[in-house]
């Protein structure tokens, strides 16, 4: 779900735009359109606090007890591409002082083109959830030229089904993911179970209550499902990184 569909749900952070970078123009339109994509990159503070789980209960069980929980109800489906960086690089001239973000996670969805997170997951110690800066700025096809000029490339990308629930602030994906194959069509499952994701928007100073608000409704949905704070760095540390990473 993006910005718009969580403003059509009645989220409170209705005012926030995405912004658009259009293919064509001049040279000097191109150049305006790159700078204020890189612009809305370094200086967009949004998040996105989130949980997570795997479904292993009946998945028309689950589903009866979300839809008493949420009002809407829609079919989702994308590919997920993601980029990382090759070089540690600082951000443009004009933007002082600021760092290119290590990942960009692009994603096409009903034949649009959004950058959807920048940078990897936070993970606080005190905030009960997963922490996503998310920009979900409207790009096209030009901006894999940019991607490309700044020094990153594509890492992994895989396709995702299912559905997406929503009430007041909230949205509840139900959705599996499939391997993308050399043709760039759907391959086999990545996992066999479905994978539940509960979301929020947040800004900076929201995390805490984002957080409180996400394990209010785990809670209603347990013991349907239990639903953590997913720690990504434990897929790719050992131990005892991990246990010294969480130190500093």
């Amino acid at each position: 779900m993006n910005r718009h569909q969580y403003q059509n749900a009645g989220s409170p952070i209705a005012g926030v735009n995405s912004h658009t970078m259009m293919a064509g123009g001049g040279v000097s339109n191109s150049s305006n359109q790159d700078q204020n994509t890189l612009n809305s990159l370094l200086t967009t503070n949004i998040y996105e606090c989130s949980l997570h789980g795997i479904l292993t209960t009946p998945q028309s069980t689950f589903i009866q007890r979300v839809k008493g929980m949420m009002r809407s109800e829609q079919l989702v489906s994308w590919k997920e591409m993601v980029y990382k960086t090759t070089i540690q690089s600082a951000g443009p001239s004009w933007a002082e002082g600021s760092i290119m973000p290590s990942e960009i996670h692009v994603r096409y969805e009903r034949n649009n083109c959004f950058v959807r997170y920048i940078g990897t997951p936070q993970i606080k110690d005190n905030i009960n959830a997963m922490i996503r800066n998310v920009v979900d700025i409207k790009v096209s096809d030009r901006f894999f030229i940019l991607l490309s000029n700044l020094g990153y490339v594509k890492d992994y990308e895989y396709f995702v089904d299912g559905y997406c629930y929503s009430t007041y602030s909230l949205a509840l994906y139900l959705v599996n993911h499939r391997r993308v194959l050399q043709d760039g069509t759907k391959g086999e499952l990545l996992i066999k179970n479905n994978m539940v994701e509960l979301q929020c928007l947040s800004g900076e100073e929201g995390f805490m209550s984002a957080s409180e608000h996400l394990n209010t409704y785990a809670e209603y949905l347990y013991p349907f499902i239990e639903l953590i704070k997913f720690d990504h760095r434990n897929l790719i540390l050992d131990p005892p990184s991990l246990q010294q990473s969480q130190q500093q």
